[in-house]
């Protein structure tokens, strides 16, 4: 029987790296270990999180303080699988294992687990925003909770949303609302898409003001028309830079 466990029981994030040597595994999870991060737990077949931390680890195996609340332990003895989940300086860290043995000597319960063969390893990155040049002037069309349109201009785009430069005042601004926006991409091309206004900074002497916009639920499909359209103005950007 192996003393490890496939990390191909669920998907890994696409932008996560996956550890899989074995040495940077069990150093990762000694740092889990020395700092006593706190993991959420969450045993196969079971929605509800258990709370418990890294207490050693070896070559073999990694050892989890009893879980929290005591229900767990009962639950970990039946299904033997669970996925752990904690934040090492800001860094994401998940893994699967498998119960491999329980040792509960002076009244204090340490589970072993085999040690996983991988782990996901993932840190959250800023969306980069990728400034508009003024020459290539791309409209923006907001519709508003009345059913009014506002017409403005791209000021700059990431994944996650978008600068845009409006009359002043028009449209308002208001959290929580999620208005129906449409982006010119390029000649042609447009994105429909929702969004929530975020913040709006004035421009006095232009009279503008410049809304910032989050994007609401993006499909695979129009996830993947900002990212060829960043990657378009990644390469014009660099075209013009070499030229000067």
């Amino acid at each position: 029987m192996s003393s490890t466990v496939s990390g191909n029981s669920y998907n890994f994030a696409p932008d996560s790296e996956q550890i899989t040597d074995p040495a940077r595994v069990v150093q990762l999870l000694e740092r889990l270990a020395k700092r006593r991060t706190p993991l959420t737990v969450k045993i196969s077949g079971n929605a509800e999180p258990f709370a418990s931390c890294v207490v050693d680890v070896n070559r073999k195996h990694v050892m989890l303080d009893e879980l929290l609340p005591n229900a767990g332990h009962d639950l970990l003895l039946a299904k033997r699988g669970l996925r752990v989940i904690g934040k090492l300086e800001g860094i994401d860290i998940r893994f699967n294992s498998t119960l491999a043995r329980v040792d509960d000597q002076a009244k204090v319960v340490t589970y072993y687990m085999h040690l996983p063969d991988q782990l996901e390893y993932r840190q959250r990155r800023l969306d980069y925003r990728v400034h508009i040049p003024m020459s290539r002037r791309l409209r923006v069309i907001i519709d508003n909770t009345e059913g009014e349109e506002f017409e403005g201009v791209l000021h700059d785009l990431s994944h996650g949303g978008a600068g845009m430069n409006f009359p002043n005042g028009r449209p308002n601004v208001e959290s929580g609302l999620w208005h129906e926006c449409a982006i010119e991409l390029s000649v042609g091309e447009w994105l429909y898409c929702t969004v929530e206004l975020r913040y709006s900074k004035s421009i006095s002497f232009r009279d503008r003001q410049l809304i910032g916009a989050r994007f609401i639920d993006l499909s695979p499909e129009q996830d993947r028309q900002i990212r060829c359209h960043l990657s378009e103005l990644q390469r014009e950007f660099l075209r013009k830079r070499t030229a000067d």
